[in-house]
């Protein structure tokens, strides 16, 4: 286990350490002062249950945007039992039995979600429900090889001197400026050390005086610890407590060495932004790390934190669009999607009445 090789408090202190004398050396640095082009990117998790309704509009709407790309955070299906998109739509044979449900989830997730984006641009993270036995990690890894293993993360690798690496769960790819890093907290096993180090490596890099690297933005199921919405988030374990705490200290830090940094979460279903404006974070950071919540893909929808802030929405599906400016900075607006939108997006199979049973009742 991760306490075994180091303890929590040690390995904090020399990542401190080691931060603030990469974030000199970067401080110092003559780094590019802007990137090509003000530029937009898609995001959102968490379209099980009514995903098949929901992801063909946020398809087409982030095509009609001309977003760079649609970054998925997890929970493809719901694994324990049939969604209801996949119920209505129905299948030829009629009912199916749950283990023949599970065989074929992963292939809906990719026939009658992934498949309206067609060429358009995905990038994907595991939740927890790609956990829910039988599922496992490595036939995640077997099933979804594409889309882990897109050009832009394989030339990411040999860039980093990883081309022999092994295609995981856990990635990061650099556009224009911007370094997505996609991070797996699906199980309570994570972070493990591997990732840890992985991760440790890339902010690094990112530190370099050469890197060219303006921005940070990582992408995960589970919320870091101490959040507003801390009870459905990596709080919920104790190695999520302590390396959720180490990997936010991390990202702190390269914010305070002048990188823009954002965190962005699904896992609960609904859209938040300012997660990390809480007490705990406001005592343990002069400046809290922008973060937002954004499981409003087509799962069930919950209510809200009782600290989430006043922007908070729920009972909405959509996505988030960040807008990349020249410097770096990058402004998040939510992109909601009303029930005409699933209607003209939809699938030839997908019935208008289970179309608004998700719209009006898919939630708490």
């Amino acid at each position: 286990m991760f306490r075994r090789k180091l303890p929590y408090s040690l390995l904090l202190a020399l990542s401190l350490v080691l931060f603030a004398i990469v974030s000199l050396a970067a401080s110092r640095s003559g780094a590019p002062a802007s990137i090509d082009a003000t530029w937009t990117f898609a995001v959102s998790g968490d379209s099980r249950n009514c995903g098949d309704f929901v992801m063909p509009a946020i398809a087409a709407k982030v095509k009609a945007d001309k977003d760079a790309f649609y970054w998925h955070l997890g929970d493809f299906r719901w694994m324990s039992s049939p969604d209801e998109d996949f119920v209505a739509m129905g299948t030829p044979e009629g009912p199916i039995s749950k283990a023949e449900y599970q065989q074929r989830a992963w292939d809906d997730f990719l026939s009658d979600q992934i498949a309206a984006l067609g060429s358009f641009a995905v990038f994907i993270g595991r939740g927890n429900h790609e956990t829910v036995p039988p599922m496992t990690r490595e036939g995640y890894i077997v099933k979804f090889s594409a889309l882990l293993d897109r050009q832009e993360i394989a030339a990411q690798r040999r860039q980093d001197g990883a081309d022999g690496a092994p295609v995981g769960p856990w990635y990061h790819w650099v556009q224009n400026g911007v370094d997505f890093i996609t991070l797996d907290n699906a199980t309570h096993d994570e972070f493990n050390t591997d990732q840890l180090h992985w991760l440790r490596s890339v902010l690094d890099r990112d530190l370099d005086p050469k890197s060219g690297v303006l921005a940070i933005v990582t992408g995960m199921h589970e919320a870091l610890p101490h959040s507003t919405g801390a009870e459905h988030a990596m709080d919920d374990w104790d190695l999520g407590v302590r390396t959720g705490e180490l990997v936010y200290h991390w990202l702190y830090d390269a914010q305070a060495a002048g990188k823009h940094v954002y965190i962005i979460a699904s896992h609960s279903h609904f859209f938040s932004p300012n997660v990390f404006n809480t007490w705990y974070w406001k005592e343990h950071s002069s400046k809290v790390v922008p973060g937002w919540i954004v499981g409003t893909a087509g799962a069930h929808r919950y209510r809200l934190s009782t600290q989430a802030d006043p922007a908070s929405k729920t009972n909405v599906y959509g996505f988030m669009q960040g807008t990349v400016h020249a410097d770096g900075t990058i402004d998040f607006a939510l992109k909601e999607l009303p029930e005409d939108e699933l209607n003209k997006a939809k699938w030839p199979n997908a019935p208008a009445d289970a179309i608004h049973e998700c719209y009006v009742h898919n939630h708490d």
